[in-house]
């Protein structure tokens, strides 16, 4: 054997791991760098959870087909720094997450080298060619990561076009005073928070606020998102059928919180739209409400907790076969329709009898009843279908795509 068929199968081994791996990266960041995640941005989650499994392949790739290192860091690594800088993320956090995840990538090429090679005389040459490549690899990545950050909050912070809203918007939302003058918005009344992506999110906020007869704040938020407020001087109750007047243009989305009035009110609803959009990135549609996924923005703030809630309440049921989706989609609509056998019916077309017999066959599997388990199964059920809409993806592969820092 040579050094170059031991460097192959070590890299082999690795790449076995690699999503074992990349999950207690993960999950290692949320333990050792919390300000990392104070707040929730999935764009930039699901950046972050792409650049873990690209960064190890990078390495693995290099230093088995004998090339040098690269001379700055992959288009993943520095669009992750970049949305790290829009999110003012600090850059010292940033770069400790690639710490970490160099010390547990070490760790494992530790130990595959180990149970592959046992032989030290050829285990020897063979991580010493490693731990080479591997701090030259990072040498030259973490420069350009710097350049990348740096570039990015100057331009998005200091050249931006509406960065003094954004200033202004920023201290309102942590409870400075602000010059409503200068902000060029009436702070007194109801305000509706919303944030908008996609194809035309500013002119969107403002033809929302024209269909309403309103006026209207928003500012550049991170990863080409715009965060606004729509509101009038009147506090009287309001709900969200007006929104019922606003188009969504296509391949454009606005997730919406809930009518509050004056400064804290901002405030408030500005967080509710903030969780519906977190929800929405999973879960796409024109219009997003607070109201209708508050309890998804709840428990998604514990994604790994969330899986195991979910497969655990499930049990069989969390299976891909057709019998569980049956089951699945029957339990689903009985929770809807107020535990009402034959509204149940109607729901998924079948005849009430049917329902009895899924929902008997339901607790056979489950080995519990239905009623004493309602709270925990429509919950389970709920988190399932935003999770794993189309049931062919694993929901250990979403954990690492949802949490994160907000846009302000």
């Amino acid at each position: 054997m040579t050094l170059e068929d031991d460097l192959r199968t070590l890299a082999d081994g690795v790449r076995e791991r690699l999503p074992a791996l990349a999950t207690k990266i993960a999950r290692r960041l949320r333990e050792e760098i919390p300000e990392f995640y104070l707040r929730d941005d999935p764009v930039l989650r699901a950046a972050e959870s792409e650049t873990i499994t690209t960064s190890v392949r990078d390495i693995l790739d290099g230093m088995t087909e004998e090339r040098p290192p690269p001379e700055q860091a992959s288009d993943t690594r520095l669009r992750e720094a970049r949305l790290a800088a829009q999110a003012d993320v600090d850059l010292h956090a940033l770069l400790r997450t690639s710490r970490v995840g160099q010390a547990l990538t070490w760790d494992c090429i530790l130990e595959v080298a180990d149970e592959l090679i046992p032989d030290s005389a050829r285990r020897l040459p063979v991580l010493r060619h490693v731990s080479q490549y591997h701090f030259a690899w990072n040498d030259r990545v973490t420069a350009s990561i710097i350049e990348a950050y740096q570039r990015e909050y100057h331009a998005f912070y200091m050249q931006g076009r509406d960065r003094k809203r954004r200033a202004l918007v920023r201290d309102l939302l942590a409870g400075i005073p602000v010059d409503e003058a200068a902000l060029g918005y009436a702070m007194r009344g109801r305000h509706l928070g919303v944030i908008a992506w996609g194809a035309e999110p500013e002119a969107t906020i403002k033809k929302a606020a024209t269909a309403l007869g309103w006026q209207s704040l928003s500012v550049s938020g991170a990863a080409g998102t715009v965060v606004g407020w729509l509101g009038r001087p009147s506090t009287r109750t309001t709900d969200d059928s007006d929104l019922s007047a606003v188009e969504v243009p296509r391949e454009t989305h606005l997730a919406v919180g809930q009518y509050a009035n004056d400064v804290e009110g901002m405030q408030r609803t500005y967080r509710q739209a903030w969780q519906a959009y977190r929800v929405a990135r999973i879960h796409p549609q024109p219009l997003t409400r607070y109201s209708t996924i508050a309890l998804e923005a709840l428990v998604l703030r514990d994604l790994p907790a969330v899986r195991d809630f979910i497969v655990e309440q499930l049990g069989p049921l969390y299976g891909k076969d057709e019998r569980a989706k049956v089951l699945r989609e029957t339990l689903r609509a009985y929770f809807a329709s107020g535990q009402n056998a034959a509204a149940t019916a109607s729901i998924i077309g079948v005849h009430e009898r049917t329902v009895a017999y899924r929902l008997r066959s339901a607790e056979k599997v489950l080995e519990r009843s239905i009623a004493t388990a309602r709270d925990e199964l429509s919950i389970a059920l709920r988190m399932y279908v935003l999770l794993q809409e189309d049931e062919r993806t694993d929901l250990a592969t979403l954990e690492d795509q949802v949490l994160g820092p907000a846009p302000l």
